[in-house]
Formats: structure tokens, C-alpha cells, sequence
């Protein structure tokens, strides 16, 4: 974490896969669906901002999963006013990991979260593993000002 505010780590945890990485994650902040992620997320920050947010979801190359919602390039209005009220709770600089297969695959769907919270964002173009916190294919990166790569690692936040 590059110092700038608080890290978090917000874990769905409505199924199995969810219940065991609240079990290997010590400190996360767990929810059911967007409206919990959102309300949980800023009751745990408080008054400080947030430079690291962690989301793990299940995902594909079509969208994100919350709950029994997911999120898509064809929805994203739908969820985007819930989602919007974390915008103005990220520091400068501050960077979103996506920890959901397939997710970043979707860089139109990376492109709309990166403009909604302006921060940096990294998500898994193959299967996610939380429970070793990695993604076994290559990460789809967009920095903070907006350049976009993949590489084979995750960017040191």
C-alpha cells in the first residue's frame, strides 16, 4: 500500500467459496450484495480515505458478480448511483483490485469503474485464486491517469 489511506478487503461471502476466504483473510469487510458492499466499506473507513480496495467477486469476461447482482457494461447505469457514493472516499492515487475470474477480460467494464471512482484498477484476465492471492493468466492493468497494459504481475500498489 503506498501510504496514501486505509486498505480494505470486501469479500461476497453469500456462498462456500466466499465463507472460506473470509477464513484464510484476517481484517475484511464482508457483504451480501452493492448495497452491503458499499454501506460496510464506508463504515469501516470512517473518516479516512481509502488508497487500496480489494473486491473479491466471482466474475467472468461479462461482468462482476455482487450477491445476486451482477455487474455489467449493460447495467452499470442501474448500479452506478450505489457504487458512486465510495468515489469521493478515495485518496489520490488509490488503486481498485478486482479479484474475480475472467474480470479483466472486460476492459470496457474496467473502463467504467475506473471513470466512476477515478482510481487505478487491476483485475485477472484468467481463473482467480484468493486463497493464494493470485490470478493464474495475465492482469489487465489501468493506472490512476488512465494508461492500460497487462502484465504478468500485478502492479506493486
Amino acid at each position: 500500500m503506498s501510504g496514501l489511506g486505509a486498505e480494505i478487503i470486501a469479500i461476497e461471502d453469500t456462498d462456500t467459496v466466499g465463507w472460506v476466504e473470509c477464513a484464510t483473510t484476517i481484517g475484511e469487510v464482508t457483504f451480501q450484495n452493492i448495497q452491503t458492499f458499499v454501506h460496510n466499506v464506508l463504515c469501516e473507513l470512517g473518516t479516512r480515505s481509502l488508497s487500496l480496495l480489494h473486491i473479491q467477486v466471482h466474475g467472468n469476461e461479462h461482468g462482476v458478480q455482487f450477491g445476486p447482482s451482477w455487474v455489467t457494461i449493460n447495467n452499470f447505469g442501474t448500479h452506478q448511483p450505489t457504487l458512486s457514493r465510495l468515489g469521493p472516499k478515495f485518496a489520490g492515487g488509490a488503486w481498485v483490485d478486482l479479484r474475480a475470474c475472467d474480470a479483466g477480460q472486460n476492459l470496457p467494464l474496467l473502463r467504467l469503474f475506473h471513470s466512476l471512482w477515478n482510481v487505478g484498477i487491476v483485475a485477472g484476465r484468467g481463473r482467480q485464486s484468493n486463497l493464494i492471492d493470485a490470478n493464474l493468466g495475465n492482469y489487465q492493468v489501468i493506472t490512476p491517469s488512465g494508461h492500460e497494459y497487462q502484465s504478468v504481475m500485478a502492479p506493486p500498489f
